[in-house]
């Protein structure tokens, strides 16, 4: 009898001490699983921030200039489009001119399909150069590169004292019979031809504005032909509006044309373009 007490004793202790060792297990924690989970997570939010495209991961923005992201791409497609265009080349030349007064720039220019377009700015106290060019590749106002392109076209504004001292920069003249042999240039505008120096030319008053059209002698009558294109695009087309005068000078050979016109105290000029058409298209465009 003795010994069932001792043993069912003994039985009573090991099953008090294997219930208090899983009670304990199970309502202490377990560090090996909890250690394991916050390095998973810890290593997921630091891809998170990584691969998140321009921004952390705590939100905040962040300024890449990885090329090969998907956001690289894309913002540098988007800036060449922006630069190499007229639009932005516009933009750029007014922002660097803001100083200036009456600040004047053609809307149109001849680039060659597929070319882009940029500038020199030079700021001439009180006037202004800007000479536009054509580029192969986007390049920014005022690259240094610049001064190898192509010149497409010029426009300066040159400033006076006073509007008196500008207006002896231009001089009217009212063409008549008394200027040449009268040719009709359509339209109801009579020009004069008259030819000296091996150069023909044809002279016309359209307004305010003095025209004329000269060539070689020899090229006589390319240079009617072109006065009375020159006429009728001006039926369809204006030309900026002079305080007081202007005056345009178009050659049919690769003598420099120019158009050339007073507003107040600034004279504009606009040449750089070797096709006389063209460079009218530029002039009615200037604003």
């Amino acid at each position: 009898m003795k010994n069932l007490i001792i043993v069912i004793t003994l039985m009573l202790t090991c099953i008090l001490i294997t219930g208090c060792a899983q009670s304990y297990q199970s309502k202490s924690p377990n560090y090996g699983a909890d250690q394991s989970s916050s390095n998973d997570k810890s290593y997921s939010s630091s891809k998170a921030g990584k691969s998140s495209n321009g921004t952390s991961s705590n939100g905040s923005s962040i300024q890449s200039g990885n090329s090969n992201s998907s956001a690289g791409k894309v913002n540098s497609s988007a800036s060449a489009v922006k630069t190499g265009s007229l639009q932005q080349v516009l933009k750029d030349t007014r922002s660097l001119l803001k100083s200036q007064n009456q600040v004047r720039l053609p809307q149109t220019l001849p680039v060659e399909k597929g070319k882009y377009i940029s500038a020199i700015v030079k700021k001439d106290s009180p006037g202004y150069t800007v000479t536009f060019k054509q580029t192969n590749t986007p390049i920014q106002v005022n690259n240094k590169t610049l001064t190898k392109a192509k010149t497409v076209t010029i426009i300066k504004a040159i400033g006076y004292a006073s509007s008196t001292e500008t207006a002896k920069q231009i001089t009217f003249h009212a063409y008549g019979k008394s200027d040449g042999q009268a040719v009709d240039l359509g339209y109801s505008i009579t020009g004069y031809a008259d030819a000296g120096a091996g150069t023909a030319g044809i002279s016309w008053n359209e307004g305010r504005w003095t025209l004329m059209v000269l060539s070689p002698t020899a090229d006589a009558e390319n240079g009617k032909t072109l006065a009375r294109k020159v006429v009728a695009y001006l039926e369809r087309h204006t030309l900026p509006i002079p305080h007081q005068y202007g005056v345009i000078q178009l050659y049919t050979d690769n003598r420099q044309s120019m158009v050339r016109w007073q507003d107040g105290k600034i004279i504009y000029e606009l040449s750089g373009i070797e096709n006389p058409m063209s460079l009218l298209a530029a002039a009615v465009s200037v604003k």
